[in-house]
């Protein structure tokens, strides 16, 4: 089974096309079942002798059915009635082909026992006529309009049964025909058969079709429901009318439309105008799979003359249509065999409905070819049982689950567009949210430096106008603080502006070959005392011997700076702790405090933007920035940024930075 499986899977198409070729197999052996049996139903030929058919030595008629092929003589281009028989000069049948007649009478004089026995009688022919026929003397059935010129007759079916009883031990039928709209032949011969069954031969293959075109109707009625109420995919659209164009086709070739209020005349143009609704549905149905040029030209070829096959049709006189029939048909093979050929060859590795769709595909083609080779009598003069309205009801299957399996993909991926714009319209809210509350921060943030400044400037003005008290140190004291106010803002104005020019890919590194330990220092001596306002000690532990890197300075010291003043932010009376070493050729830089510390549950977050912590007091500060800038910086000099923390024992970030080799330039 695993081998099964893999080969399956490894060669989707081939799997699919021995899979249909098996189902015709088997759709071959089910339709041909009953000719099989070891006792098939019994039936005699018998041929006229002296222009009467004898069945009087026929024995054991109720299980036997009489076979009668056509008499030596007919009679063309006459309809003979009883009154008139005996002045009709009659022609030989061996020169049916060459006389066109498009009407004619046939006799057939059935010799039979004597006794009041009745019998089915059915006469038989070649495509659709008018019908009437005359037994022993009087009018025993019709079927549509028999007359002399094409306005004048209304062909129906052709069959027609009906029941007669011998007289003086003969049965005498005349039969009339005619058959004007069919420009290849005329009126055809008639072949009857006789037996003592009662039921009409053709009862069971009407109610069939009834039947057939049930499925058909319901399968189109499902897939109408899908298309309206769950997806609006055109396919879907154009196989439901493919499948009542179906059900309206299998209407007339199973003669269950005598049971409808139709007419013959319109039956006949609906038989032909069925078969070019039918290739235009179905191959605007097959567009889903196709693709290049070839395939779209082969489309556009098939569907445009069917178009105009079909105004022809419904437009033109039925010689005329009967007459180009042949070059439509030539036109449809054209663009059938090549179309699928190269079909299949596109769809090597379908999808689950495209497996589907093609073995129903596959189905229907190979039962058609079987049936033209069949009907050609490749295979033997035998009784021709066609498989294509069985193949037809396979196909109709397999697409429509075809359709049903593209239509539960469509909602899924609906379904999963949906949750998808769903999550991300609750990212969005909940961005516009951070948003919404950094901005209210940042204003805060920015509000307190700012005035501060302003109050300290405003009482250093007072004091320097105060010229009888000499307050240099405090005028410095408050400078410093003014200072440190307008440093803060700085670097808040800075983190903003470097988020920006992140996320538009404008923020630019400068790499140099420097030293981590310089970069550390200076950003020490530089920022450390106006950004220590929590009575923090500051201890720094640099291994001796650094190799240089090949950094950004700025960049970096901007890093350094903003965990400093992370770590100071969240510290009071405590130790920030700045170290660096080599570790495996990597340059490590640790800021460590003994502040706050973070809860477990927001260290996944940290990196992100707009994420806020609280200070050791428990109010929110910050814009929420810094370790988000600096994660981009360490992550653009090919470095890693991770963090420690325990909620009430301080805080560790570290970052990595790739040492240089010796006596290079360049890392």
């Amino acid at each position: 089974m695993p081998h099964i499986k893999k080969f399956i899977y490894n060669h989707k198409l081939l799997s699919v096309i021995l899979a249909a070729l098996s189902t015709v197999a088997v759709l071959t052996v089910f339709v041909n079942y009953d000719f099989l049996k070891d006792e098939p139903q019994k039936s005699i030929n018998v041929t006229e002798q002296g222009g009467i058919y004898d069945l009087t030595d026929i024995d054991s008629l109720e299980q036997t059915v009489i076979k009668l092929a056509p008499g030596a003589a007919y009679y063309p281009n006459i309809y003979l009635t009883p009154e008139n028989f005996d002045t009709a000069i009659s022609e030989s049948t061996e020169y049916f082909e060459e006389i066109r007649a498009d009407y004619l009478s046939q006799r057939f004089v059935l010799k039979v026992p004597e006794n009041k026995d009745v019998y089915s009688i059915t006469l038989k022919l070649s495509g659709r006529h008018a019908m009437r026929v005359y037994a022993n003397g009087k009018l025993a059935a019709q079927t549509g309009q028999a007359g002399t010129t094409k306005q004048e007759t209304e062909v129906w079916e052709n069959n027609i049964t009906f029941h007669g009883s011998a007289v003086n031990g003969e049965i005498d039928i005349l039969l009339n025909s005619a058959q004007f709209y069919h420009a290849k032949r005329g009126a055809s011969l008639a072949e009857l058969s006789l037996s003592k069954n009662e039921t009409d031969p053709f009862f069971f293959g009407r109610i069939k079709g009834i039947a057939i075109m049930g499925a058909f109707l319901c399968a189109a009625v499902l897939l109408l429901g899908v298309y309206l109420m769950l997806s609006h995919t055109r396919a879907t659209l154009y196989f439901a009318a493919a499948c009542i164009v179906m059900a309206l086709r299998e209407c007339l070739q199973s003669q269950a439309w005598i049971y409808f209020p139709i007419s013959g005349r319109l039956s006949f143009m609906l038989e032909y105008l069925s078969v070019v609704l039918l290739t235009i549905f179905l191959t605007l149905y097959l567009t889903q799979y196709t693709s290049g040029k070839f395939l779209q030209v082969v489309q556009y070829t098939a569907i445009i003359g069917s178009c105009i096959y079909g105004v022809c049709v419904l437009f033109g006189d039925s010689l005329f249509y009967t007459s180009v029939l042949k070059y439509y048909q030539f036109l449809l093979v054209a663009c059938i065999i090549p179309g699928i050929t190269v079909l299949f060859l596109k769809m090597r590795k379908p999808i689950k409905e495209q497996m589907t769709a093609i073995y129903g595909i596959a189905v229907f083609y190979i039962s058609a070819l079987y049936d033209i080779l069949m009907y050609s009598d490749i295979f033997g003069d035998g009784p021709n049982v066609p498989i294509s309205e069985i193949a037809m009801l396979i196909f109709v299957v397999a697409q429509a689950v075809s359709l049903f399996q593209m239509n539960s993909r469509v909602l899924a991926e609906a379904k999963e567009a949906e949750q998808k714009l769903e999550a991300e319209k609750i990212a969005l809210e909940s961005l516009n949210r951070l948003k919404t509350e950094f901005l209210g921060n940042v204003s805060h943030e920015l509000k307190t430096p700012l005035t501060v400044m302003s109050g300290y400037a405003q009482t250093t003005r007072q004091l320097a106008q105060n010229s009888n008290v000499p307050e240099c140190g405090e005028v410095s004291r408050r400078m410093t603080l003014i200072s440190s106010e307008a440093e803060r803002l700085s670097l808040m104005v800075g983190q903003i502006l470097d988020v920006t020019r992140m996320e538009e890919g404008r923020m630019v590194m400068e790499p140099v070959r420097c030293y981590v330990d310089e970069i550390i220092h200076t950003a020490v001596e530089t920022h450390y005392p106006i950004l220590n306002k929590n009575r923090n000690r500051l201890d720094i532990r640099i291994e001796s011997g650094l190799p240089a890197v090949y950094a950004d300075p700025a960049r970096i010291s901007q890093v350094v700076v903003n965990l400093i003043s992370n770590a100071v932010r969240f510290t009071s009376d405590g130790v920030i702790t700045i170290s660096a070493k080599n570790e495996n050729d990597k340059i490590l830089v640790s800021v460590s405090d003994t502040g706050a510390g973070i809860a477990e549950e927001q260290l996944s977050h940290v990196f992100e933007r707009y994420n806020k912590k609280q200070k050791s007091g428990g109010q929110d500060t910050g814009t929420g920035l810094g370790l988000y800038i600096c994660k981009h910086i360490v992550e653009q000099h090919c470095g890693e940024i991770r963090i420690e923390s325990e909620k009430g024992r301080g805080t560790s970030v570290f970052f990595t930075l790739p040492a240089c080799e010796t006596n290079t330039v360049s890392c």
